[in-house]
């Protein structure tokens, strides 16, 4: 790649990467106003989970999939235009929302907008790099998961203390609660980054290996598409685990962390602003570093011949995240609980790196997008909806208290960890066979 196209290259990454960072701040604000949220909606900790889980979750996976087709077939970057202006209003919209069923709907509506991102966003990247060069751009990309987090987090905690002790008169423009109004404040500048993607050249698409068509002579319908990918993924049905449902299952100890905010504030009595600085800032230091190391190293031992790195190091992380994940709800002090946070997101950074990685590496060129939409897909419904539930089911229904959120969030991930690491193990080997097969392919 020329000097002047790899410069190009990484600039459209950090556009990329600034969306990624809208999406996870308008999604993930949600999570520091718990108990305002609860409170003034008389709604449980279950629906709550739903609210940041269930409704975006769902919507989120299941309109992936078409998504990631369209993504094979039609200008990447206008269709992740389109869903940043349909999140950020989708966003404003949760600030007129006043009961659980409205909320719920905006909610679906976020999920929808954001959903059109990163599939799309994968199969630019797979053209922007060659397969050296991907995991560190990926890893690029996806920092905007901790920096969208950890802003969500400071900024939210600060826009609360702040509108809480402004004393507008938030009914004189049709708002009852200050959470509401961090919504709209929050949503509202995502419409000028919609108009900056748009200005981004699309990449031109590569042929990668065996079974690789390019989108433009990409025959017959959805329906075929999807008949390609079910037989594609029952050709390998044991990498197909490690590389979905292992993913999914690790991606439920990062979710969980929708919990930790209020953790700190029911456990330790912290306002939302402390908690926020807190939560935000492991997120900003940590988050990032473990999204690079597992770029850089997944690179070095490709470049070594390593082919199954990112697969490999993925299930490695699996167990680098579910010690601290278990230990730290149950730390006997505040500073422990905020210092457990380090390498919590330090680890979870690691799927959303190299599992779209390794997926692009053995995917034919036809099915790139939508593979990219079953990854999403099966994170969403398994990790975005089950990692705020899980603890939210413990605390309602086996706990019933209020104030047992720590052990909830103990068990739950006590419970998933050892499960994702062996799903994700057992698929090496037919990974490593199939990276092989799409190898020489090329070489011929």
């Amino acid at each position: 790649m020329s000097a002047p196209g790899l410069r190009y290259a990484w600039y459209a990454t950090a556009v990329l990467m600034i969306a990624y960072t809208f999406s996870f701040l308008d999604r993930q604000i949600l999570n520091l106003m718990v108990g305002p949220i609860e409170h003034d909606l008389a709604i449980t900790d279950s629906q709550f989970a739903l609210l940041t889980g269930g409704a975006f979750g769902i919507f989120y996976t299941v309109m992936g999939l078409p998504l990631g087709w369209l993504a094979d077939r039609l200008s990447r970057k206008w269709i992740i235009s389109a869903g940043i202006a349909c999140w950020s209003l989708m966003t404003a919209a949760c600030g007129v929302a006043n009961t659980f069923p409205r909320l719920m709907l905006t909610r679906i509506g976020v999920g929808v907008g954001e959903a059109t991102l990163s599939p799309s966003a994968y199969s630019m990247l797979a053209d922007y790099f060659d397969k050296t060069r991907l995991p560190r751009a990926m890893s690029v990309y996806t920092c905007g998961i901790f920096i969208g987090a950890g802003t969500s987090m400071i900024l939210g905690g600060a826009v609360v203390g702040a509108v809480q002790r402004s004393g507008v008169n938030l009914a004189a423009i049709g708002i009852a609660h200050p959470w509401q109004l961090v919504f709209v404040l929050v949503g509202l500048p995502g419409l000028a980054l919609a108009g900056w993607l748009a200005t981004l050249r699309e990449p031109v698409r590569r042929d990668h290996g065996a079974g690789s068509a390019p989108a433009a002579r990409a025959s017959g319908g959805l329906k075929q598409s999807l008949r390609e990918l079910g037989t594609f993924l029952a050709s390998y049905p044991r990498m197909s685990v490690a590389l979905f449902l292992g993913s999914a299952l690790f991606s439920i100890l990062g979710y969980t962390d929708a919990w930790y905010p209020e953790l700190f504030i029911r456990t330790w009595g912290w306002t939302a602003q402390e908690s926020g600085m807190v939560n935000g800032a492991s997120s900003l230091i940590a988050g990032p570093l473990g999204l690079l190391f597992a770029g850089w190293y997944s690179s070095r031992l490709l470049s070594r011949g390593r082919v199954d790195a990112c697969l490999r190091l993925t299930a490695l992380g699996a167990v680098g995240i579910t010690v601290p994940a278990v230990l730290m709800p149950l730390a006997p002090n505040a500073t422990v609980m905020a210092l457990c946070l380090l390498p919590l997101k330090f680890f979870v950074g690691f799927p959303p790196v190299l599992i779209p990685s390794a997926i692009q590496m053995v995917a034919p060129n036809r099915l790139r997008g939508q593979l990219g939409a079953v990854f999403l897909f099966t994170v969403g419904i398994i990790g975005v909806s089950c990692g705020p539930l899980l603890p939210a089911l413990f605390n309602d229904y086996v706990f019933a208290d209020h104030e047992s959120l720590r052990f909830s969030i103990a068990w739950s991930t006590g419970l998933v960890g050892p499960v994702a690491f062996i799903a994700l193990w057992q698929g090496l080997a037919q990974y490593r066979s199939r990276f092989r097969e799409m190898a020489s392919t090329d070489s011929t």
